[in-house]
Parts: C-alpha cells; structure tokens; sequence
C-alpha cells in the first residue's frame, strides 16, 4: 500500500494495514497468518514522522534442534524519515547521533508495506531457539536430546578426556585413605 504524502492532512493520518502470509513468502519471511501494521503518519514540514506497531506470528527453524515454531512480535515503530535531497545527494557529510535514526525517502510516496516487512525482519532472533532449555541434536542418533526418542547416554566421556577422569578418579581415591 503506497501512501501518497500529498494526501496526509495537516493534523495527520491513521493508516493500518495487513499482509497475509502469502505477500511475505515472497520476501522470504514465513508468516504464520496475517501481520497487522498500524501507523500514525503526520508530516512536519518536508520531514514524515511515522509511529505505530507491527504484530504478527512468523515460523522460524531452531537453531539447535531444527524443529518449526512459532515466534510472535509485537514491535513499536517511530521512524523519522527526510526527503533523500536534504541529505545532498553524492556529498559526503557528517552524522550526529540523533541522525542514526533517520531513514530517507525518495519522491511523494512511502511504501507502508515495506515498514512492516523492516519492522518483522528487525524483530527476528538472530540465533532462533524454541525455548532456552533446548539441548540440539544427540551427537549419537541425530534425534533431539530429552525426547523419547533419544535414549543415547549423554553423559559419556569424549576419549580424548577419558585420561583425565581416570586421573581425576584416582586423586578421589587417594582422599579416601
């Protein structure tokens, strides 16, 4: 949904919009139903203030132990966009902190759809777990590591440790006497 900044009023906007999982497939983002992104667009001059929130489910892929689930967000937005001109275009210039928030435009329409794509790609784990107790995959038989399908001993000894837990073993022995 393109939003024609000509047509904001002066005392501002309340857009909202929904991409179904569909539109976000094609962006490579798996959204488990809809994602809902609502905004309050108000113009400042040359300058576009947009505030709002973007909620939704995504599936993502464990990290660890590969399994799908589902990840919800719930992410506020306050983005200050400048035309790309008032940036001098090609030249070189110095930014102060409070500029690091600044996002650029070009021409007389924002894309509110590719704010909330920003928005659920931002809110994303970069390592995805689906849960913090999560034990990966049994190094034995490829199954996940507390489930009934796994029966494998994980607490056996890698070989090349084994010298120092028989060393380990005999310094206990040598206390008991």
């Amino acid at each position: 949904m393109f939003l024609r900044l000509g047509e904001v009023p002066a005392e501002g906007l309340n857009a909202e919009l929904s991409l179904e999982p569909d539109a976000l497939a094609a962006k490579s983002i798996n959204a488990d139903g809809p994602v809902k992104g609502t905004f309050r667009v108000e113009k400042t001059g040359s300058q576009v203030l947009i505030k709002g929130s973007v909620s939704g489910c995504v599936r993502l892929q464990c990290s660890r132990c590969l399994t799908s689930y589902r990840y919800k967000i719930e992410e506020k937005i306050f983005i200050e966009l400048r035309p790309l001109l008032a940036a001098g275009e090609g030249e070189e210039m110095e930014l102060a902190s409070d500029d690091l928030d600044v996002e650029f435009f070009r021409g007389d329409s924002l894309d509110l759809e590719h704010f909330i794509e920003e928005q659920v790609r931002l809110a994303l784990p970069m390592k995805p777990l689906c849960s913090k107790e999560c034990g990966g995959l049994c190094p034995s038989c490829g199954e996940a590591i507390g489930s009934d399908a796994c029966a494998c001993d994980v607490e056996s000894i890698d070989p090349r440790w084994e010298v120092l837990e028989s060393l380990r073993d005999s310094d206990r022995d040598k206390g008991k006497n």
